[in-house]
């Protein structure tokens, strides 16, 4: 009897013994593998692609959800969801666009960000799992041009190879075959990791329309795209076949000398086959010989296409020598013609200085200040009804003795109902304020970036839904929560926001956030909404006159001239309304836009009148330094109607909106007499005359620059509508000479080399064709004296002073 209950026993112990390992044996194994950007490959700031290859070796399926943390600063980022089932031996490849890369192991932190949850990411279990376990990439700061070419045969763009452009240290040749084995992007943010994209005799078209109008959104954005010459050019380019600046006809040869001459060398000695082409409307030419345009860009968006009257792959051309000096030519000029457009180089991204401008002035709310004098009245109002007055009426009642009830009674009807009083606007409803701004491109699209932020009534999970090509992240603000629940600060990203995708759009939950507690999301997005500012200003004699229409579905307050680091009040205007301008100036024409930094950080507003500033002067200082052109003066506005395409799904909200509309224009200009061009009125680029990189430039005074190298190119560029309208130039001041510190010259184009001027703080020059080219550019070479470390130093300024033509 004991012998059998004893094998009873031991047979159960083995069972127990073995069953963990038993269940093991029946779990899901998962293996990952990741790829990011493009070739491995991706820029800081930008968006990418990111595919994931999810193996299961195990005996049983896997259901439930992918979870990857897409961090886009240290402060900031979201997990992005990904339901998987997986049957036992499957493989499963999931390819997605982050909308901003960001090397979270740069210094060596080693952070998970690939979780699965068994049963889903809400109630989910976390299961551990081989293989990577982060994203890795490799990033590439802006001093990298990254150049992407779609073509039948990567050697035929061998002349890209080992290019050094200016401000560009480092380039790289990808292959798009390598992009389009694995999947096109199919949002715009997808083609991040590239600067350039060359379209070699390839079908453009043959991509899905998806595709395609990521491609073009993308350039929209700020891409450059380049078009070869190709005989069904009209059809291969697909979407952009309304966008190409050329139009082709009949084939022609072109000399040798015609490229030799442009790129200043001599490594063409063969005749290039052309086609005759006619500029299209709104194109401008980059490149000629004789009647031949050569190469032509279109302005889209922020954008650019540029298109080549020849085949940029064929040979001889792609096999001469000089072909390579071309290609630096171009894409340089390219470059130059996109800052003299406005589109400055960023010093600074622009999600993080959001964070820091609009971000920090939308995370107050007005329901934050309570009214003092009221508080100050009820406790005068309690303490005499307290002591005198209930003193005498309990006294003439003969009731004193319930004095040890009313008095509690009292004060706590009292507290309730400064607390009610003070917190009336966040018991009832969430309160939600949305702080944004947005260009106005020439194709009539708004591009801008928003900033949300939300006041909860409760505690919980807050969800926010926008659609496609519309970027949702978030990060942590200063917390509330510490003392009204949990706060938001957490290790792992989707602890605290988690994105979830579909064919419509995306939702981001903002996860755990406290009673009261503030939680802000951010973002890009663009517009259809159709409009713009009609603007008709004219300058003569400084004075500025016209009138301005806001053609918008909406009406826009507090509308501005924007002019130098000045607003030109204009009034509000309704829609379709008309405001007329009549103005003295202090300058010869309207100045380009220029950020004032008039923000007060720190400081808490008192009213919500102070609150509503404190949020414009965020925009302004973000404005000026990231939206419209930076060489031309705006229109600038207001309104308060929702033009964010984001809303809240799981709770009720009060929404307080702004939003600052921009537009670039050029004001026209009667000239007459003499006419003064002030520095204000230029374009100016600092070049490293060995590295051909930029200074740092470190913001006061204004142009207060730290140069890390010795010798430095300083070019100051009249705009082209005044170059055609002066005939003659009198004088030319250069003036904020910091002679003690460097040595100037100034290039000589008849000599073909550069002048010393005198070592005084200011000096004027009486003959000024020598140094002014005919593209309108003046050289000034800065040689600094001290070269054993860096220098910091205030650059020269120009002013020319000219007489109109007749």
């Amino acid at each position: 009897m004991w012998k059998k209950q004893w094998g009873i026993i031991i047979a159960m112990f083995i069972v127990c013994l073995f069953l963990p390992t038993v269940h093991a044996s029946a779990a899901p194994e998962l293996k990952v593998k990741v790829s990011a950007g493009f070739d491995g490959k991706a820029k800081y700031g930008k968006g990418g692609p990111i595919t994931v290859e999810v193996e299961n070796n195990g005996t049983s399926s896997f259901s439930g959800d992918m979870v990857i943390d897409t961090m886009q600063s240290y402060e900031s980022g979201v997990g992005e969801v990904f339901p998987l089932d997986i049957a036992a031996g499957e493989t499963k490849v999931v390819t997605f666009i982050n909308s901003k890369m960001f090397d979270f192991n740069m210094y060596g932190t080693n952070t998970k960000s690939i979780f699965f949850y068994e049963g889903g990411w809400k109630k989910g279990k976390e299961i551990e799992h081989k293989g990577s376990q982060t994203v890795t990439v490799a990033m590439y700061h802006d001093d990298t041009k990254i150049i992407t070419a779609f073509t039948d045969n990567i050697d035929r763009m061998s002349a890209l190879k080992g290019m050094q452009l200016s401000n560009y240290p480092n380039t790289q040749l990808i292959d798009a075959s390598k992009i389009a084995a694995v999947k096109l992007p199919d949002e715009s943010a997808g083609w991040g990791p590239t600067d350039v994209i060359i379209v070699d005799e390839y079908p453009i078209a043959d991509m899905s329309a998806v595709e395609q109008e990521a491609l073009v959104n993308w350039v929209r954005s700020g891409g450059v795209i380049i078009f070869g010459g190709s005989d069904h050019i009209s059809v291969e380019s697909g979407i952009f076949a309304e966008h190409l600046p050329l139009t082709l006809s009949a084939k022609t040869t072109v000399e040798p000398d015609a490229f030799n001459d442009w790129t200043q060398g001599e490594g063409f000695d063969k005749e290039v086959t052309i086609a005759q082409s006619t500029l299209n409307t709104d194109a401008k030419i980059l490149f000629a010989s004789d009647s031949n345009i050569l190469a032509a860009s279109k302005s889209i968006g922020k954008g650019m296409v540029v298109q080549t009257a020849f085949s940029v792959g064929d040979e001889p051309f792609s096999k001469m020598h000089g072909a390579h000096a071309l290609w630096k030519k171009l894409l340089n000029t390219v470059d130059q013609s996109m800052i003299s457009g406005g589109m400055m180089p960023y010093y600074n991204d622009p999600m993080e200085s959001m964070r820091w401008t609009i971000g920090n002035s939308n995370e107050i709310f007005p329901s934050f200040k309570v009214s003092a004098p009221l508080i100050f009245g009820v406790i005068i109002i309690y303490i005499i009804i307290i002591i005198p007055v209930l003193y005498i009426i309990l006294k003439r009642k003969d009731k004193r003795e319930h004095t040890w009830w009313i008095i509690p009674s009292i004060s706590i009807a009292v507290s309730i109902f400064i607390f009610a009083y003070g917190a009336r606007d966040r018991i009832g409803q969430a309160q939600v304020q949305q702080t944004s701004v947005f260009d106005v491109d020439k194709d009539g699209r708004m591009t801008g970036y928003f900033v949300d932020s939300i006041l909860t009534n409760k505690s919980g999970d807050f969800s926010f839904t926008a659609p496609r090509e519309t970027t949702l992240s978030t990060y942590t603000p200063y917390s509330m929560g510490m003392f009204f629940g949990s706060s938001n600060m957490g290790t792992n990203a989707h602890k605290r926001a988690i994105m979830e995708r579909d064919a419509a759009g995306s939702t981001l939950h903002l996860r755990d956030i406290g009673y009261w507690d503030v939680a802000t999301l951010y973002g890009q997005t663009s517009l259809d909404i159709e409009g713009s500012y009609d603007v008709d200003l004219t300058v003569k004699n400084k004075q500025l006159t016209g009138k301005i229409t806001n053609n918008f579905p909406f009406p826009v307050k507090d509308v501005a001239i924007w002019s130098g680091n000045k607003q030109i009040t204009v009034g509000d205007l309704g829609p379709g309304e008309t405001a007329n301008v009549n103005e003295t100036l202090k300058t010869s024409s309207l100045l380009p836009k220029r950020s004032g930094n008039s923000m007060n950080f720190g400081q808490m507003p008192a009213t919500t009148d102070d609150l509503m500033k404190m949020r414009k002067e965020s925009l302004l200082t973000f404005s000026g330094e990231f939206m419209s052109s930076q060489s031309k003066p705006a229109i600038i506005g207001y309104t308060d109607t929702p033009v964010v395409p984001v809303q809240l799904e799981n709770a009720k909200a009060v929404t307080d909106a702004l939003t600052m509309v921009t537009q670039s224009f050029t004001p026209k200009i009667e000239f007459s007499g003499n006419f003064t061009v002030d520095p204000e009125m230029m374009t100016m680029s600092l070049m490293s005359e060995i590295s051909d990189m930029q200074p740092h430039l470190t913001g006061y005074p204004a142009n207060m620059y730290y140069f890390s190298e010795d010798i430095y190119v300083q070019t100051w560029k009249v705009p082209d509508d005044l170059m055609g309208k002066l005939s003659k130039w009198k004088t030319m001041e250069v003036s904020k000479i910091q002679h003690q510190l460097y040595e100037i010259s100034i290039w000589n184009k008849v000599t073909n080399e550069y002048e010393k001027v005198e070592s005084k703080r200011k000096i004027t020059l009486d003959s000024v064709e020598p140094y002014l080219t005919d593209d309108g550019e003046v050289k000034l070479r800065i040689e600094f004296i001290n070269k054993q470390h860096g220098n910091e130093a205030q650059v020269p300024e120009i002013k020319l002073q000219g007489e109109v033509a007749k």
